[in-house]
């Protein structure tokens, strides 16, 4: 793909837990004034101050979109950016979202430079039960914005991160203050660091050349999106929405 193509970023996270801070951060203080921005702003939510702070940006333009049996359904584009910004719905699932991301990308030639999530420390702490939620997320993004950690405490969040460390995750954990990231540049560079292979382009290999059981990573379908006769995922990730109460 050439490397002019739009870079594409992706932001998971639940309702209230700071991605739309996090993303008028991020083109505010990472983004050169000269570069076009379409920020896609999920239909299914409200709108709010952020998104009303992100439309003010004179470098910004802003449609809605859905998420539609695993497709990106939205509005008519009429801007030519260098940059594009999905904010995924706070109750969708990852999988589904990846598998939207991966097709629309391709059918707009465009390159997948970075998937966040934004990470809501208190609520996990509190709602342990979400933990697979958050690992589906975390398995196809490059850098996870720890937020929200007041509540949560200093010694659950190292400790969080010191299970993806163990676990050998090749994600970035950084903190998030007050809406803000110590360095935007360092989340949008579009070096991949996820987990998952699903996005990347891979060099073909004969299948053949391995027996079953030592296929390699990168002839082995994402664990996510891999699918059963019945088309039922093969590995379901709980739905978030029922940890959120009202």
């Amino acid at each position: 793909m050439s490397e002019s193509a739009p870079l594409v970023y992706f932001v998971f996270g639940i309702p209230n837990s700071g991605r739309r801070e996090v993303i008028f951060d991020l083109i505010e203080d990472g983004i050169p004034k000269n570069e076009q921005v379409l920020y896609f702003r999920p239909k299914s939510e409200p709108v709010n101050n952020f998104d009303e702070q992100l439309e003010a940006l004179e470098n910004v333009s802003v449609v809605t979109w859905e998420l539609k049996d695993c497709k990106i359904n939205h509005g008519k584009i009429s801007a030519a950016p260098q940059k594009v910004i999905f904010l995924a719905p706070g109750t969708s699932d990852p999988a589904d979202c990846a598998e939207a991301l991966k097709q629309w990308s391709e059918h707009n030639q465009c390159r997948i430079a970075r998937i966040v999530t934004v990470l809501h420390c208190q609520f996990l702490r509190e709602q342990p039960s979400a933990r697979p939620w958050f690992d589906a997320c975390i398995h196809f993004s490059d850098m996870v914005l720890l937020n929200r950690r007041e509540e949560a405490g200093n010694k659950w969040v190292k400790d969080f991160e010191a299970e993806y460390k163990k676990a050998r995750s090749p994600a970035r954990f950084i903190f998030v203050k007050k809406g803000r990231v110590s360095n935007p540049a360092e989340v949008l560079d579009p070096e991949a660091r996820r987990l998952s292979l699903y996005f990347d382009e891979l060099i073909p290999i004969e299948d053949d050349e391995f027996e079953d059981e030592h296929q390699p990573d990168d002839l082995k379908p994402d664990r996510y999106i891999e699918r059963l006769e019945s088309g039922q995922r093969a590995k379901p990730i709980p739905a978030i929405r029922k940890f959120l109460g009202d």
